[in-house]
């Protein structure tokens, strides 16, 4: 790692947002966590849920996500990070689907995702006819839409009729009159319906860009959420979907996970007390669903809200662990400043301390000794959720 990498890491850390090479820096110590993440994008073709995991704040669950994006890049996976937020509400697919997409990273190149992906399978042959073949089959559940997109994906396209098809998979509107009279050139104008509705169709492309990765030579499609807490502060009925919408994320529901597609999510660890037991959430917005007339979706979020009271803890770091990471931040904080840092006691183990107060109490006793010579006083002050609802939501 050179200087200006090691500076980099060092910065994101002191800022509490660590980048990729913080991420590859530290590693991490959740053995357990790790291990079914690697199971579940091992058999991500499989019928099988996503993994959630819960964690209090800073103790290292956007870390585990990054180092999650590091390891389905090195399986040739292609890696979305998806963090909720006021621009990408949970409840809303149509945002969902399109932040996954914009974030989408391709193993080993900066290429546009999708972009990537049709060009690859457009130049290896036989590609093409597998991704046909996969998508028509009569139990795959595709919509002859994309049958069609792979049809004509096989011959020479015109480049305005290919940034139409590319804009669609990324969430755009289906261009019905190229797609057509691209069909109509290769002689299968009548072959495929191309009435889908628009509801259909991002149900759809969710299910479909998982086989477009395999047919273009990738392992398949992760997306990693995070901050999955913030559906606390939705209204009842935004909450409600929301819960509906991460089961269907995260393949809770038998058949509803597109295969290829695994998702792993981040919550904190107090929001089933917080939120879903002390708003009586499961009784609540099961029976409001329902009474909308949507059972289905009341199904869902019931199983979501199960999982999120069995979600995966992130186990608090052992002195081990502190003195690893000690070792590690000292080496590197070294090299980024061309300063011999001395080590530092690991600090008390309290469970108001995270990892994250540990790593920023480290650089900031650095900074002092190395900026000041002398030895900084370190205060810490635990962070509590805040579960209050946003106005307007």
């Amino acid at each position: 790692m050179t200087a200006f990498e090691a500076r980099t890491a060092i910065e994101a850390l002191r800022a509490g947002v660590p980048n990729r090479t913080a991420v590859r820096l530290l590693g991490s110590t959740e053995d357990s966590i790790v291990s079914a993440f690697r199971d579940g994008i091992a058999n991500a073709w499989e019928p099988g849920p996503g993994l959630l995991i819960a964690g209090g704040f800073g103790t290292g669950k956007s870390h585990l996500l990054g180092y999650f994006r590091e390891l389905a890049l090195t399986k040739n996976f292609v890696v979305s990070s998806v963090t909720v937020s006021k621009e990408t509400p949970l409840a809303t697919l149509r945002l969902m689907f399109a932040a996954a997409v914009r974030t989408a990273m391709v193993p080993n190149r900066t290429d546009d995702a999708i972009t990537a992906a049709l060009a690859d399978l457009q130049r290896t042959d036989g590609a093409v006819q597998r991704l046909e073949a996969a998508v028509s089959a009569p139990e795959s559940g595709h919509s002859p839409v994309f049958g069609a997109i792979a049809h004509v994906l096989g011959r020479q396209l015109d480049p305005d009729t290919l940034r139409g098809i590319e804009a669609f998979l990324a969430g755009g509107k289906l261009p019905r009159a190229a797609l057509r009279q691209a069909l109509n050139r290769a002689g299968a104008g009548r072959r495929f319906d191309l009435r889908a509705t628009s509801e259909e169709l991002f149900q759809q492309r969710l299910r479909f860009l998982p086989e477009l990765f395999r047919a273009a030579g990738f392992a398949g499609w992760c997306v990693l959420i995070d901050e999955v807490e913030l559906i606390g502060r939705y209204g009842r009925l935004q909450r409600a979907r929301a819960y509906a919408e991460l089961a269907r994320w995260l393949g809770l529901d038998a058949g509803v996970r597109p295969p290829g597609l695994h998702v792993a999510a981040a919550i904190t660890d107090d929001f089933a007390d917080g939120v879903i037991r002390q708003r009586q959430d499961r009784e609540k917005l099961a029976e409001l669903l329902q009474e909308k007339g949507q059972p289905q979706q009341a199904r869902l979020a019931v199983a979501a809200m199960r999982a999120i009271e069995r979600a995966t803890p992130l186990r608090p770091p052992s002195d081990g662990d502190l003195r690893r990471h000690e070792a590690t931040l000292r080496r590197h904080y070294g090299a980024a400043y061309d300063w011999k840092a001395p080590a530092l006691d690991p600090g008390e183990r309290r469970s108001d301390r995270t990892m994250r107060h540990h790593i920023r109490g480290w650089i900031t006793q650095w900074d002092m000794l190395r900026l000041e010579g002398r030895v900084a006083t370190i205060d810490v002050e635990e962070q509590r959720s805040n579960y209050d609802q946003d106005r307007g939501a």
